[in-house]
């Protein structure tokens, strides 16, 4: 009689007899496991990410061992209020099968650092449960609500976090497929391949000047294996020579620009320099963290070129190399500026957020003016819509227009493509009728993970007339007609050349 009382006085929810092993085990399988759900939408490769290699997948489990660590400790602390436990052990399997089965790894170059952060997370994640747990421990005195409660929130946890995942992956998988699409199409264009990459590889980079020594300018073409020189009113072949950039330590090769050097060839500036029209490195360029090189054509035909050292300063150089002179700002990207008047300028864009702002420069280093930038507006480039002097700004799938005092007069939110517009957008203005006004042309991107681009064409109203879904483009310019008449629009890519004329 008494040893069935003191049976049935025992609490029924209790900690796991091996507790260490049970919370390691959560916190190392978790992340695997929560990938598997979502294979059938994503594919094999969804849960391959996630073995990046032996030294890899050694460094993500010591992470993942961290919320792992506090649930023990949490749950040494909880033997005369077990519940606590089950409501930590809960959230944190719920928040790292929700988390761990949505991050793409393919998304953006920097996606990984999300592995990083998902276990820190995790332990506010299992440290809200576990208080939340005290509490629902002292207010359920019954032993079978207590255990009804346990099996239930460790259920809706699982059925959270999975759930969550999955449909994230089915809809994404939906929206894909999608791909390629026209998805607006109000004008009549006409299109074509002008350059397909199987003649000369992946485009990298257009540009419309004066590349040699004869008089008119020439499109010059960066493709990832040479440079051609282009006519511009038929496309035929001017020159062609083999392009190959010279090997360096922390080269990287970004935001490629072509720019001629006033004595009839080529130079190619990147991230990393100077280069000459063979990708021999003129002179190398020594900034701090991210940075581009962006030429600009003065008025000698001698360029010059803008460098920044991330939150430090920019740097003027000449086609040599040397610093004619540095302004001292917290700089986060420079670019070029056409005023309404034709006049080339260099851009510093400082700020984040609503501090966000561009200082144009005179060539002699001088600040002329500064414009307001919104939040929403991270990537800036002039554009000469609907007039010469405006600015191009915004990020993900927010895009618009300031005018030169800074003014918004065109807004535009990217939809109904098969993926996150990430990078852009980047633009040109293209008279398409040359008894008309100019439309605006916009690409904006997928993140490296994304090799697709989307390309608008709004009206000179700013209504939206053209938008289409392509493999990843790298380049975007107007060029005149063949007939002398007009414009059309030249977009560069995994593809080749593409043009886009208005249909006679």
């Amino acid at each position: 009689m008494t040893t069935d009382n003191d049976k049935s006085s025992q609490p029924t929810v209790q900690l796991p007899k091996n507790l260490l092993l049970i919370c390691l085990l959560v916190a190392a399988l978790t992340p695997f496991i929560a990938r598997l759900p979502s294979v059938p939408f994503r594919g094999w490769e969804w849960f391959t990410d996630y073995i990046p290699g032996i030294g890899g997948l050694l460094f993500f489990s010591a992470f993942n061992l961290i919320p792992g660590g506090v649930l023990y400790g949490l749950g040494k602390g909880s033997k005369k209020k077990p519940l606590a436990f089950w409501f930590a052990l809960a959230a944190g399997i719920g928040f790292f099968l929700f988390a761990h089965g949505t991050v793409n790894m393919r998304s953006s170059s920097t996606a990984a650092i999300g592995l990083i952060f998902i276990p820190i997370y995790g332990v506010g994640a299992v440290a809200a449960g576990w208080v939340i747990g005290f509490i629902v421990n002292a207010v359920v005195k019954i032993e079978r609500g207590r255990t009804w409660l346990r099996w239930t929130v460790l259920a809706t946890a699982i059925s959270f976090g999975v759930g969550n995942a999955v449909y994230e992956s089915r809809t994404t998988s939906v929206r894909e497929a999608r791909f390629p699409v026209v998805s607006v199409n109000e004008l009549p264009l006409s299109k074509r391949v002008v350059y397909s990459s199987t003649t000369q590889g992946r485009v990298e980079a257009l540009a419309l000047g004066n590349f040699d020594k004869y008089l008119g300018n020439e499109i010059a073409v960066l493709s990832n294996s040479e440079i051609l020189l282009l006519n511009p009113l038929g496309y035929t072949v001017k020159s062609k020579s083999e392009f190959k950039q010279d090997k360096c330590d922390d080269c990287v090769h970004m935001y490629p620009y072509l720019v001629p050097d006033g004595k009839g060839s080529v130079l190619v500036a990147t991230s990393d320099g100077l280069a000459d029209s063979r990708g021999h490195l003129l002179w190398r360029l020594k900034a701090t963290g991210f940075t581009r090189l962006v030429p600009l054509q003065t008025s000698t035909n001698t360029p010059l070129f803008f460098a920044y050292h991330n939150n430090e300063r920019m740097d003027c150089h000449d086609i040599a190399g040397k610093v004619l002179w540095s302004v001292k700002l917290g700089v986060s990207d420079v670019s070029t500026y056409v005023t309404s008047d034709g006049e080339r300028l260099p851009v510093a864009q400082t700020g984040y957020a609503k501090a966000q702002e561009i200082n144009l420069y005179e060539l002699n280093g001088k600040n002329r003016k500064t414009i307001k930038i919104p939040e929403w507006g991270s990537y800036v480039e002039d554009v000469a819509w609907p007039t010469r002097g405006h600015l191009l700004v915004g990020a993900g799938s927010s895009m618009g227009v300031l005018d030169p005092d800074g003014k918004e007069v065109f807004r535009h939110f990217i939809k109904d493509t098969s993926f996150r517009p990430y990078h852009g957008p980047e633009g040109t203005a293209v008279l398409f009728n040359p008894n008309g006004q100019p439309y605006l042309a916009v690409m904006s991107h997928g993140s490296s993970g994304y090799p697709r681009s989307v390309l608008l064409i709004f009206d000179p109203k700013g209504r939206l007339v053209w938008q289409e879904e392509t493999k990843k483009l790298s380049s975007i310019l107007s060029v005149p007609q063949a007939d002398g008449k007009g414009e059309v629009l030249l977009v560069g890519g995994m593809d080749g050349i593409t043009e886009y004329s208005l249909t006679k």
